[in-house]
């Protein structure tokens, strides 16, 4: 009897849910709006456009999420109650126990696609996760109205060289930017980023390129958040098992079957908290020397052109490619690095990337390749480290990028801005 009610219970709390939502869904999120509106658009640090939207998609992730976990408990109960039945109790706690496992990864699948689940995983602005920000940011991408859309992709160079805020207060009416960075991210990380996108227009994809994106490696962080088993017949024709198959691979891959594994760290720095999840990353912050120009010497001997830099250049053709079969211009920024760390570098590397970019640009007329001598030119003042540059130096080139974007969506085409 117990049993039959619980069932009954479920099965009527995710109706209730889907009638509730679909009689008054609207009306809530309206009602919500009129009175937290502003305050929802502050909390969201202008990540959307829309605040009545953002609050009508999170009422439907909530049913959407209370429907599933519902069902999924019912389904395990169901399970269980028949393994009870058929099965030795040792061999039916297993396998209930099993089940339960495969029902948690289930819901975990759905969970990682609404915007909702990471925002219950947010702990603060500088304190959260970054693929909890990513994922948000992402998930918020299909709900921005405006009449085009453009995305930053790459490593935190691209973060520290563009400020987002910057070109949506200057272009917002005609075209919002979304930034999606991810630390380390090398080009196949920012492929496997573009593959991710949701199913939106995007115009412009914008990226800052410097020798790190080609060179640096092998170890990349991002794999184990963005790589797929669908991924890999692209993976292997590239060469990625010649410099990839490394943990961060194996972790990729273990995470798309197991999305509970997956997402571990957003759940345990919301569970512990920031300030225990962030330790080895202070513990490696002390540790760095404050002269730069030491910690250059020892930063520069990771330089170096290898077959990593070949797997590189083999994921930019395929990644400006889906750029052009998704009818959006690339922009490719040819940045640099701290001068104190150019200096210190084998000038070859700088030779190799501008003569693969300018080729690349050359032949593709969907890219608009920024000329080192077009950018904002940046000193060792304007650097707060080896790769990132401070404020001021962020707003000058924030705005150059804004120019460049407003030039392209008056003219339809580069034009001085492109390198040909």
């Amino acid at each position: 009897m117990t049993s039959r009610r619980i069932i009954i219970g479920m099965v009527g709390l995710s109706a209730a849910a889907c009638l509730l939502y679909a009689a008054l869904g609207r009306t809530l999120a309206r009602s919500i709006d009129a009175r937290f509106g502003q305050r929802v658009l502050q909390l969201t640090s202008g990540k959307t456009t829309d605040a009545r939207m953002f609050i009508q998609m999170r009422l439907r992730e909530a049913v959407l999420l209370l429907t599933v976990g519902a069902l999924l408990a019912l389904a395990q109960l169901l399970v269980a109650s028949w393994l009870k039945r058929r099965v030795r109790p040792r061999a039916a706690w297993i396998l209930s126990a099993l089940s339960g496992f495969v029902c948690l990864n289930a819901f975990a699948l759905v969970a990682a696609h609404t915007v909702l689940f990471w925002c219950l995983l947010f702990t603060g602005t500088g304190t959260t996760q970054y693929i909890t920000q990513y994922q948000i940011k992402c998930g918020l991408l299909r709900e921005i109205q405006a009449p085009q859309k453009a995305v930053l992709l790459g490593s935190s160079q691209t973060r520290a060289q563009i400020d987002e805020e910057i070109l949506n207060d200057r272009l917002g009416k005609q075209l919002w930017t979304t930034e999606l960075h991810f630390p380390a991210n090398q080009v196949y990380d920012m492929l496997l980023n573009l593959e991710d996108l949701p199913p939106v227009k995007v115009n412009y994809v914008i990226c800052y390129l410097s020798e790190g994106n080609f060179i640096v490696g092998p170890e990349s962080p991002g794999l184990m958040f963005f790589l797929n088993f669908r991924n890999l017949p692209e993976f292997y024709r590239m060469g990625g098992a010649l410099t990839q198959a490394n943990r961060s691979f194996a972790y990729g891959l273990l995470g798309n079957a197991l999305p509970l594994f997956r997402l571990r760290d957003p759940l345990l720095g919301r569970i512990l908290g920031p300030s225990m999840m962030n330790l080895s990353q202070e513990e490696w912050d002390q540790s760095l020397v404050t002269d730069l120009a030491t910690r250059a010497r020892t930063a520069a001997a990771v330089y170096h052109l290898g077959p990593n830099t070949v797997f590189q250049k083999k994921a930019f053709d395929v990644f400006a490619a889906k750029c052009r079969q998704r009818h959006a211009v690339l922009i490719v920024c040819c940045g640099q690095v701290n001068p104190i760390l150019a200096r210190m570098m084998d000038p070859s590397l700088r030779a190799d990337l501008l003569a693969f970019l300018r080729g690349r640009a050359a032949e593709d007329t969907n890219i608009v390749l920024l000329e080192p001598a077009q950018l904002p030119v940046q000193t060792e003042k304007d650097y707060l480290d080896l790769n990132h540059v401070n404020t001021a130096a962020q707003a000058r080139f924030s705005e150059f990028i804004a120019g460049v974007l407003d030039n392209l969506m008056r003219t339809n085409r580069p034009l001085e801005h492109a390198a040909r």
